[in-house]
């Protein structure tokens, strides 16, 4: 079940008496569990019919007792269980050891007073046990996964009409491409964004953003990379000292360069053999908009350029590791180097 059609059967006030979240999106979990819980239990007694528990410090025994205890002075009672991992192939954090039986007998005959969610931040629940299978025919499973493409851009504009303000398209794949694809901080920014615009219905700019969210190291290795491939050394200078100025260190930097100049390389290699931007994004298991952009910037430069550099790279990465080359010349004089490698491919 996907998690709009769960959303929709708690607004009919169809609960289910089990609920099993997993994913490594912990934002919609969290998004999740605050509208249950809001919709099942009325606010002025959540206090005494809403529980949370860790399932690393707690055992399961115990949640499902709690789970079997009537609601106070409301109708439905909401438990809570994080951190599920017995569900999943995952080693749990805390060394609680559980009643997996406990749950097998509550699911034979489960409280319909009591909505429990058990949420789980793994990639996948390990279905080779039977647990799980008895949970996938029994409660409700919901696959927290991240949002891409469309389905991102979608949820940025929903999530800045809840703060109060708008966004266009264009400017939410801006806001992505600078922050990334955690919800935690497209969500973040957002609110930073309509505490500044200050007016109901305000309209996210372009200059906002610009003005408003910080890049990140690895945007900025973006931009010095895009300022490189088209051929603007001097702005790709101006974006290296910005990033120096603001006390980043150089050999992380240069890391980061070489993991930009690999993943240039893999997608102009594996794109000149029929792969499709998106299965290259599977492939690497990251955003689409982040391999296009790559794809885009390796087309500035020929495969044996690109080899040469990371050749280079590794070389600086040495020499500053030794000792051998002060830190900032190193980084100048691979941009040099890239710029020239650029200039004998066209």
């Amino acid at each position: 079940m996907s998690l709009h059609t769960a959303v929709q059967a708690i607004k009919q006030k169809a609960y289910a008496p089990l609920y099993v979240l997993y994913g490594t999106e912990t934002f919609l979990m969290d998004e999740f569990v605050s509208f249950a819980c809001r919709q099942m239990v009325p606010a002025d007694c959540a206090d005494l019919n809403v529980s949370q528990y860790d399932c690393a410090e707690v055992p399961l025994e115990v949640i499902l007792e709690d789970a079997e205890t009537l609601p106070f002075l409301a109708e439905h009672r909401v438990v809570v269980a994080r951190n599920a991992y017995f569900l999943s192939g995952v080693k749990p954090p805390g060394k609680v050891e559980h009643d997996l039986a406990a749950l097998e007998r509550f699911l034979e005959q489960p409280p319909s007073y009591t909505s429990v969610l058990f949420l789980v931040p793994a990639d996948k629940l390990d279905e080779r046990k039977k647990l799980v299978k008895r949970l996938q025919q029994k409660a409700t499973v919901l696959p927290c996964a991240p949002l891409k493409d469309g389905d991102l851009i979608a949820w940025v504009e929903r999530q800045a009409k809840r703060h109060g303000v708008r966004i266009e398209r264009a400017e939410a794949q801006q806001l992505i491409e600078r922050v990334g694809g955690e919800l935690r901080l497209l969500d973040n920014e957002l609110a930073k964004m309509a505490l500044y615009l200050g007016a109901p219905d305000a309209r996210v700019t372009r200059e906002v953003i610009e003005q408003v969210t910080p890049r990140t190291l690895e945007q900025n290795v973006f931009r010095l990379v895009d300022a490189v491939a088209a051929g603007k050394l001097p702005e790709a200078f101006r974006v290296l000292y910005d990033a120096l100025l603001t006390g980043e260190e150089p050999l992380k930097l240069l890391a980061l360069l070489a993991r930009q100049f690999r993943l240039l390389l893999f997608v102009k290699l594996w794109a000149s053999r029929g792969y499709s931007l998106q299965q290259l994004a599977g492939m690497l298991k990251l955003p689409p908009f982040a391999v296009k952009k790559a794809w885009e910037q390796s087309r500035s430069f020929e495969e044996a350029s690109l080899r040469r550099l990371l050749g280079l790279l590794a070389e600086e990465d040495f020499r500053m590791k030794t000792g051998q080359v002060d830190k900032q010349l190193a980084l100048e004089l691979f941009m040099v180097r890239a710029a020239s490698e650029l200039k004998a491919a066209r």
